[in-house]
C-alpha cells in the first residue's frame, strides 16, 4: 500500500479524536513506527486494514 492512504487514515483517527494509545493497542504498532511508514515507503496490508478496522471502514 502506498503511504499516502496511511496519511490519511491517520488524520481521519485524529480528526475523529481516536487516540494514539488506543490505536498502537487495537494495531499492535506504534506511532513512531506508523510515522516512520508515512514518511518512507511501502505500507503493509495489515496495518492499513487494522487501521481502517479502529476507523470502522472494514468495507472499504
Amino acid at each position: 500500500m502506498e503511504s499516502e492512504e496511511l496519511v490519511e487514515l491517520m488524520k481521519k483517527l485524529e480528526d475523529k479524536g481516536i487516540g494514539w494509545d488506543k490505536v498502537e493497542e487495537e494495531i499492535k504498532v506504534s506511532h513512531d513506527l506508523l510515522k516512520l511508514y508515512s514518511r518512507s515507503g511501502p505500507v503493509p496490508v495489515t496495518i492499513i486494514s487494522g487501521l481502517k478496522k479502529v476507523l470502522g471502514e472494514e468495507g472499504t
